[in-house]
């Protein structure tokens, strides 16, 4: 693999974590607003509760006060019991002010955690948003990356038709060439076959004529030698006839001489 193919490959494997990463924060960061606003709004709810308390206590003790006022004048009733209610009012006064010192410094703790987590949160998906700035060449290299990745495949997929065809093409040419060669190849063996059964057909011919020629003179020097044997033969009975010419002759001149005898 190139430099050009792993950058990317690093760019992606870095920024799934720190795309999970930012996610997991924002996550958190919501539930932390939501946690935040609602110990706001109670403890809104709560001074709230708590004025409107004060106000009431206030508009009782000043009710307590003119009761105490028109009861001494106008009302029999004993004052004491305007008093125990003006009394258990400034208990309940006081119960709700402790309630509201208690509560109000726990719920200011409280938000200023929730507050401490929320800056964090914010710091820290505001240095994902950085990484990811940064990260951004790279996405875009990743981007180029894939699209030549895609027209590097397509155009493999073109040269693979281009070669499945011109494959196709030159096995084509081929066969056809192989049949052509094969026909001329028989055309060829049959005329070596013609042409072979042909000079040995002369070759025939010539030992043929050859051998007439060797028989005619065998045949002639035969003849020369029957006349020659014929001669001979007549030259054997000459010398026969001769021999008993001789043979008579001799006898007759060894006859000769005893005749004369007697």
């Amino acid at each position: 693999k190139s430099k050009d193919e792993e950058a990317p490959q690093e760019s992606s494997e870095t920024e799934d974590p720190v795309r999970e990463r930012k996610l997991y924060l924002q996550e958190e960061c919501r539930i932390l607003t939501e946690h935040l606003d609602t110990y706001l709004g109670r403890a809104e709810q709560l001074l709230q509760g708590s004025k409107r308390l004060e106000k009431e206590a206030q508009r009782t003790q000043e009710q307590s006060q003119s009761y105490l006022c028109c009861g001494a004048k106008l009302s029999q009733d004993p004052p004491g019991m305007v008093i125990t209610l003006n009394d258990q009012n400034c208990r309940d006064l006081a119960q709700i002010q402790a309630q509201k010192e208690e509560l109000v410094p726990r719920y200011a703790g409280k938000e200023q955690e929730v507050r401490s987590a929320l800056e964090d949160t914010e710091a820290e998906a505001s240095r994902l948003d950085t990484e990811l700035e940064q990260l951004e060449p790279y996405k875009e290299q990743k981007v180029q990356a894939e699209q030549r990745v895609k027209a590097l495949e397509k155009e493999l997929r073109v040269t693979r038709i281009r070669c499945a065809e011109e494959t196709h093409a030159v096995r084509s040419r081929f066969l056809q060439e192989k049949a052509n060669c094969e026909q001329e190849l028989h055309r060829r063996m049959q005329q070596l076959t013609w042409g072979a059964q042909e000079v040995a057909l002369k070759a025939l011919i010539q030992h043929v004529e050859q051998v007439k020629a060797e028989n005619r003179l065998l045949r002639h020097e035969l003849l020369g030698l029957l006349q020659h044997c014929q001669l001979l033969r007549n030259a054997r009975i000459q010398l026969q006839d001769q021999q008993e010419q001789l043979l008579r002759e001799n006898r007759c001149a060894q006859l000769s001489p005893a005749r004369r005898r007697r």
